[in-house]
């Protein structure tokens, strides 16, 4: 592995200025998939999203917090569904991990204006400015404000999955690092070392964060924390098959793409939900089920607890992606 140099009401409501084009990506994303179906969501719901913090909050807006997790790291949590408001300044949770010789911010988010005030509070708590940044994925609510947190010569780092396709949906993209989509990269921050992992499975490109020092793996949005995830690229196997790997080790912290940072132990249900869809649709493509009718069809087990779900239609995407996946569709 190659080493590289260190507002309270009950309908959608968006202080940011928006563009018709902006309006586009986030639908493609996960910022859309949080936003389409508010309405049928009550308001203590929407407020219990991501509400939970597990460490130190060392600032907060409407929008996000910033949680001090050790010594020269901090995690992103952002709360877009705070108070009843929708906010998507940020919209995704990312990370901040100081060393002696650099500084890496984890995620782009989804406005200039969100990553404007994380690089702001980043460099009040470090004195230092981002000088490297990674890229989990292509949605938007990763990746669309990323000229708010860096400039030449920072480092933005994205696998060329990423990269491609990001530019087919003309977001905006850094000159920075290519990860090698199979052997990933470690950055050395002196005394502190960021290993990046290519994974898929969420998208057809996501990429782990592990900040072995601190016990920390960011996980972008691979793995939701009490929230059903958005299958809408999905290749779930390997979505699967990842969070298998990635998940259940005791003493690490999990920072997910949504939701609430989490332990192996709170994390358990989210795999076993991901588990379970598979043996559905494995099963429903056998019985020659439309994902319509294994929608219709199923349950989540009970002992898996609930999960916040924004509409009925996404259950039916996970079906999909597993009815694409499976029939070589993909």
């Amino acid at each position: 592995m190659k080493t590289v140099p260190a507002r309270h009401q009950e309908t959608v409501a968006d202080p940011v200025e928006w563009s018709r084009r902006d309006f586009v990506r986030l639908s493609g994303g996960c910022a859309g998939y949080l936003a389409a179906g508010l309405a049928a969501v009550p308001l203590t719901t929407r407020r219990a999203y991501g509400a939970r913090a597990l460490g130190q909050v060392v600032a907060e807006s409407d929008f996000a917090r910033i949680e001090r997790l050790g010594e020269g790291i901090w995690a992103v949590v952002s709360t877009p569904l705070k108070n009843g408001t929708t906010h998507f300044e940020t919209t995704s949770n990312g990370g901040i991990v100081l060393g002696s010789q650099g500084l890496v911010h984890i995620e782009g988010y989804m406005s200039e204006e969100g990553a404007a005030w994380v690089a702001e509070h980043s460099e009040r708590l470090t004195g230092e400015r981002p000088t490297h940044v990674v890229v989990t994925h292509f949605h938007a609510d990763h990746c669309h404000g990323l000229p708010g947190a860096v400039s030449s010569p920072q480092f933005v780092y994205a696998t060329p999955t990423t990269k491609m396709l990001m530019a087919a949906r003309e977001e905006p993209l850094l000159p920075g690092q290519t990860l090698h989509e199979e052997a990933g990269g470690l950055i050395d921050l002196g005394g502190v070392t960021v290993r990046l992992t290519p994974r898929k499975g969420h998208t057809a490109s996501d990429v782990t964060i592990e900040v072995e020092e601190q016990q920390v793996v960011f996980c972008g949005d691979l793995v939701w924390n009490e929230m059903f995830p958005n299958f809408v690229d999905a290749i779930p196997s390997h979505q699967v098959r990842h969070c298998e790997e990635i998940l259940g080790r005791p003493g690490i912290r999990y920072v997910p793409g949504h939701g609430a940072i989490g332990d192996a132990a709170a994390l358990a249900n989210y795999l076993g939900l991901l588990q379970d869809l598979e043996t559905a649709g494995r099963k429903a493509v056998e019985q020659g089920l439309t994902p319509l009718e294994a929608t219709a069809a199923y349950r989540i087990p009970e002992a898996l607890g609930e999960f916040l779900q924004f509409g009925g239609d996404y259950v039916e995407r996970a079906f999909v992606a597993w009815d694409r996946e499976l029939r070589g569709d993909q």
